[in-house]
């Protein structure tokens, strides 16, 4: 578990693109190899947090945001912590 924040101001100019319309996954974990997958659409995180938080059923959850570059997908992570990872 993180300890502490490192913030520092930035220099918005920096970035070359946004997403307004963004894609989330939902990971909710049955056991350390099993779980269900959902992509969320239409939703902002908080929407996105609730829908997973209400769609958990007491399993615990890792919600990304979905990212394309280059063609390919990755996540992240949002919320929670995924039993996989070592």
């Amino acid at each position: 578990m993180r300890v502490g924040i490192t913030a520092r101001q930035i220099d918005p100019r920096d970035q070359t693109w946004e997403e307004w319309d963004p894609t989330y996954r939902a990971y909710f974990w049955d056991s350390p190899n099993a779980c269900d997958e959902w992509e969320l659409v239409g939703c902002d995180v908080e929407e996105a947090l609730r829908w997973a938080s209400d769609s958990a059923g007491g399993r615990p959850f890792t919600l990304h945001a979905v990212v394309t570059q280059a063609g390919e997908v990755g996540l992240i992570r949002l919320r929670g912590s995924d039993p996989t990872r070592a």
